[in-house]
C-alpha cells in the first residue's frame, strides 16, 4: 500500500479561509501584553543616554526607597548571583579562517556603555508608573568618550575604538571568489561599469513591540519565559546553558500570537534574562514591555552596508565578471548572528539570476557605537540583489542597451538547470526568462510611452524600473512535528516552527488535512512552546512551509502507514490488499473502503479496535532537510516624480514570482505584498539616522522614522510561475516570506533614475526622500551647465 505522492500539489485541498483572521480582526488575539497573571510585577529598563562613556558611579538607593519599587538590578547584582553574559551564535570567520573577535556583552552594562540605549539597570515595581519613577530616580555618573557611528568612518586611522583591547574596529574581513580570474576578466573587458551604493540602516518596527514575562517556581526550580520571540527553542537553550547554567528542561519558553518580527525577534535579548532573574529574586512573575521609542534604541536593526560594485562586460553586453567590496556596520556587539548577514549572507546570491563567469566578493564588518545589526527580512539576499540589479541597470544606460535585452542576454537559462553559481550554490530549477516575459506582459511594458507622455502634461516625469530577484531559503534545516489523536477523534498538530503573522495556523493543518483526506477544522494547531517539541527551528529565512510544511506532510505519510493496520482490521482484509488514495483505504478490486477519518475515530474507540491498536496513530518525528529552495521573481515599478519638489509617487507595481507550488494564494499574496511594501519603504522613506558627532539617534519615533503609509503604496499586480516546482522538498514549494523585499529597493531606485534621465541623474542613494531627489536634480542640472 502506497500513500499519495507527496510531490504533487493536487494532494493539497483548495485554499481554505485563513482561520486566524477572525481572531485578529476582532481583537481577540492573544499577544504578550494581553496576558493577565496574578501577582504580576512590572519592569522598566534604564538605558544609556550616551553612545560611548565610562560608568563612574551608579546610585540606586533613592530608587529602591520609592513606594512600589520592589527591586533595582544592576550589573553588581547580576554578578553577585553568578549569572553569565549574553551569548552569540555567530560562526563568522575571516577569509584566512581565523576566528573573529567576540567582545563580552554583559546583560547590564559593566563599566562602560557603547551605544545609546544600552541597558544599565532594571527596575521592578508594582506598576509600570512606579517602575518608571524608580528608573528616573537612579543616579548614574558618566564620563563621555569619543564615539563613531558610521561604518566607513570606523575604519579610518584614528577613529575612536569601540573596544580598547582590539587594534581597531574591524571585526570580520571576509573574501570569497576568484580574485585572479576577476582581474583577468576586467583587463580584457570592453566596458567596466561601477557604482558606489548605500544600503541604508532600517528599523524592523513590527506591529507588536518586544516583551517578556518571567516566572519562577521555587519548589521545582522551574523557570517559565513567555515572550514575543521568533526562536523559543534557540533562546531557551542560550538562556539555560550560557546565562543561568541550568539544564534546558528547567526552562520552558513559549510565545503566543506574535505581531510581526522580520528577523528582529530572532535574537536573545538581555531583557529576557532580566525578567527571569527578577522573578526568581522576588518570587513573583515579572513583565517587561518595550516602548515604541525604546524599541528604536534597543531592537537590533538591519542592512547598513556601503559597497563599491563593478561589472565587466564584453562588446556584446555579456557579463564577464562581478566585483563587490562592502563595509558593513554591525554596531557595538555581535548580535545573534550579526556578522553573517553582510558576509556569507550577502555572498549567497551574489550575481543574482545571471550567468557570471567570475566573481569576487569582499566584505568588512566593523564595530561602531550603535545598537547592533542582525538579520532583517532577507538577511543579505536583498543586499546582494540591490548590488547586482543597480549595476546592471547602470550598464544598460552606459552601453545604450535596453535593460530588458541586457538582462535577457545574461539570465541563467532553463536548459542549464540545475545550475551551480560561482559562489557554489546549486539552483535546482526555474525558467527565469519565462518569469521575465510574464512580468513584462502583466505590466504592459510596451504601453509605457503613452503613460509617460500623459504624465508630462501634468508636469510629472514618469519612469519605470525592472529588477530580477534570486533568493534562497535560510534558517534551520530541521523541524520537529508531533501529531496526536485526542479522545474525541480530533488531531493536535504541534510544531517547533513558529508563525509571526505568516498563517501557519491555517496552512499547516491544511497540509495535514489534505494528505489525510479529513477536514482541517478537526485539527488544532499548536506552536512556539519548548514543552511541545524537544527541538524547533522557529521562524526565519522563509523556511516555514519548505521545512515545517514538509515535516507535516511526512508526518501525514507516517500516519497513513500506521493507519493501514486499523483499516485492515475494520475491513477484515489483508494489509497487502489495501490501497490508500483521496483519504480512503480501499480493498483492491472491490468497492469496500474506509475513510481515514473513520480510521482516526476508531483509533481511540476500544469498541472498534483491539487494545494494541488504540492510540496507535500518534506520530512524533524530526525532519532534516539539507537542500534549499531558490525562490525568484521579476519586479516592474512605475513612478512619477515632481521635478519641482522631488516628491516620488509609486503609481504602478507588478511582480511575478516563481515560488514553486502555491498552496494558499491569499497567504502568498499577503507575504509578497507585505515584503514588497517593506522594500518600497526602505527605498523611499525609511532610514535610521545617527548624529555623527554624538552618536545620538535622530529619528527614534514613528513621528520621525517614515514607515510607508497605505496611501503611499500602489495597488499590486501579482502573478505566479508554477511550472518549475522545487525538486528539493516533498511539497515542491519555495520560500515566500522574503521574496518581495529583495526586488523592491532596486526597482524603485531604477524607476526614479529613469524618470530623471533627462536631467542627467544616474543614481540616488536610498531613501529617496523628496529633498534628496530634488537635490539630485539640481546637482545634475548644475554639472550639466543647466
Amino acid at each position: 500500500m502506497a500513500p499519495d505522492d507527496l510531490t504533487t500539489k493536487s494532494t493539497i485541498e483548495p485554499s481554505p479561509g485563513r482561520r486566524e483572521d477572525d481572531r485578529f480582526l476582532t481583537g481577540t488575539g492573544c499577544f504578550l501584553d494581553d496576558l493577565a497573571i496574578e501577582g504580576l510585577a512590572h519592569g522598566v529598563v534604564l538605558r544609556s543616554p550616551h553612545a560611548h562613556a565610562e560608568i563612574v558611579r551608579v546610585d540606586s538607593a533613592a530608587a529602591a526607597a520609592l513606594p512600589g519599587v520592589l527591586a533595582v538590578i544592576t550589573d553588581a547584582e547580576w554578578r553577585a548571583e553568578g549569572l553569565g553574559n549574553m551569548p552569540t551564535r555567530t560562526q563568522a570567520k575571516n577569509s584566512d579562517g581565523s576566528p573573529v573577535p567576540v567582545p563580552p556583552q554583559s546583560v547590564l552594562a559593566r563599566g562602560r556603555v557603547r551605544y545609546v540605549g544600552e541597558a544599565v539597570a532594571f527596575v521592578v515595581a508594582e506598576s509600570p508608573v512606579a517602575a518608571e519613577a524608580g528608573a528616573e530616580a537612579i543616579e548614574v555618573d558618566y564620563a563621555p568618550m569619543a564615539s563613531v557611528s558610521d561604518g566607513k568612518a570606523a575604519l579610518e586611522p584614528g577613529a575612536p575604538r569601540v573596544w580598547e583591547h582590539l587594534a581597531g574596529n574591524l571585526c570580520v574581513d571576509f573574501e570569497a571568489g576568484d580574485a585572479a580570474a576577476v582581474e583577468a576578466a576586467f583587463a580584457q573587458a570592453a566596458r567596466v561599469v561601477g557604482l558606489d551604493l548605500v544600503n541604508n540602516r532600517v528599523n524592523a518596527a513590527p506591529l507588536e513591540t518586544r516583551g517578556a514575562i518571567g516566572q519562577y517556581d521555587a519548589a521545582s526550580g522551574q523557570f517559565t519565559l513567555t515572550s514575543s520571540s521568533q526562536q523559543v527553542h534557540a533562546n531557551r537553550d542560550q538562556l539555560a546553558e550560557k546565562i543561568f547554567g541550568i539544564p534546558r528542561d528547567q526552562l520552558r519558553h513559549l510565545a503566543h500570537d506574535v505581531g510581526g518580527g522580520f528577523g528582529m525577534k530572532n535574537a536573545l535579548y538581555p531583557e529576557y534574562a532580566m525578567v527571569l532573574m527578577a522573578a526568581r529574586r522576588l518570587g513573583r512573575p515579572v513583565k517587561w514591555i518595550c516602548g515604541r521609542s525604546e524599541s528604536f534604541l534597543s531592537d537590533t536593526q538591519g542592512r547598513d552596508q556601503v559597497s563599491r560594485v563593478e561589472l565587466a562586460l564584453d562588446r556584446d553586453g555579456r557579463f564577464l565578471a562581478l566585483r563587490v567590496d562592502s563595509i558593513a556596520n554591525i554596531g557595538a556587539y555581535l548580535a545573534s548572528i550579526g556578522p553573517f548577514t553582510p558576509t556569507a549572507g550577502t555572498l549567497r546570491t551574489q550575481g543574482g539570476a545571471y550567468r557570471m563567469p567570475a566573481l569576487h566578493f569582499r566584505s568588512r564588518a566593523v564595530f561602531t557605537n550603535t545598537v547592533p545589526t542582525d538579520v532583517y527580512r532577507g538577511a543579505g539576499r536583498p543586499e546582494a540583489c540591490y548590488q547586482i540589479e543597480r549595476v546592471v541597470d547602470a550598464a544598460a544606460r552606459e552601453l545604450g542597451i535596453d535593460p530588458v535585452t541586457l538582462r535577457r542576454r545574461n539570465l541563467i537559462r532553463a536548459q542549464d538547470m540545475p545550475h551551480r553559481t560561482e559562489v557554489g550554490i546549486e539552483i535546482d530549477g526555474g525558467d527565469f526568462e519565462a518569469v521575465l516575459d510574464r512580468t513584462l506582459a502583466l505590466a504592459d511594458w510596451d504601453g509605457f510611452a503613452a503613460r509617460a507622455a500623459e504624465a508630462r502634461t501634468r508636469g510629472r516625469r514618469r519612469g519605470r524600473g525592472l529588477a530580477y530577484y534570486l533568493g534562497l531559503t535560510g534558517g534551520k534545516r530541521f523541524e520537529c512535528v508531533d501529531v496526536r489523536v485526542e479522545d474525541d477523534g480530533g488531531l493536535t498538530l504541534a510544531l517547533g516552527s513558529e508563525s509571526a503573522g505568516t498563517s501557519h495556523e491555517t496552512v499547516m493543518p491544511q497540509i495535514l488535512a489534505s494528505h489525510l483526506g479529513i477536514s482541517a477544522q478537526r485539527i488544532v494547531h499548536r506552536q512556539a512552546d519548548t514543552a511541545l517539541t524537544p527541538k524547533g527551528g522557529g521562524h526565519g529565512g522563509s523556511r516555514g512551509l519548505e521545512v515545517a510544511g514538509s515535516a507535516v506532510a511526512l508526518a501525514a505519510e507516517r500516519m497513513v502507514e500506521k493507519g493501514e493496520a486499523i483499516a485492515s482490521h475494520l475491513l477484515e482484509a489483508a494489509a497487502a490488499d489495501l490501497v490508500f488514495a483521496s483519504g480512503r483505504f480501499t480493498v483492491t478490486g472491490t468497492d469496500r473502503r474506509v475513510t481515514m477519518a473513520e480510521v482516526i475515530a476508531a483509533s481511540v474507540d476500544a469498541s472498534q479496535v483491539p487494545e494494541a491498536l488504540l492510540h496507535s496513530l500518534d506520530v512524533a518525528l524530526e525532519h532534516e532537510q539539507e537542500r534549499l529552495s531558490y525562490p525568484n521573481g521579476c519586479h516592474i515599478a512605475e513612478v512619477e516624480v515632481d521635478p519641482e519638489t522631488g516628491a516620488v509617487a509609486v503609481v504602478d507595481y507588478t511582480v511575478v514570482h516563481d515560488l514553486g507550488n502555491i498552496l494558499h494564494r491569499a497567504v502568498v499574496d499577503g507575504q509578497v505584498m507585505g515584503a514588497t511594501a517593506q522594500g518600497i519603504g526602505q527605498a523611499l522613506s525609511e532610514g535610521i539616522v545617527f548624529d555623527r558627532d554624538s552618536g545620538q539617534l535622530l529619528n527614534g519615533s514613528l513621528m520621525d522614522y517614515a514607515l510607508p503609509r497605505a496611501a503611499q503604496l500602489p495597488g499590486f499586480r501579482t502573478g505566479y510561475f508554477e511550472d518549475a516546482p522545487c525538486a528539493n522538498n516533498p511539497l515542491g514549494v519555495k520560500g515566500v516570506g522574503e521574496a518581495g523585499c529583495g526586488g523592491a529597493p532596486p526597482v524603485i531606485v531604477s524607476a526614479v533614475v529613469d524618470a530623471l534621465a533627462e536631467f542627467g541623474v544616474i543614481h540616488i542613494d536610498m531613501p529617496l526622500a523628496p529633498e534628496r531627489v530634488w537635490r539630485a536634480i539640481r546637482d545634475a542640472r548644475g554639472s550639466a551647465g543647466g
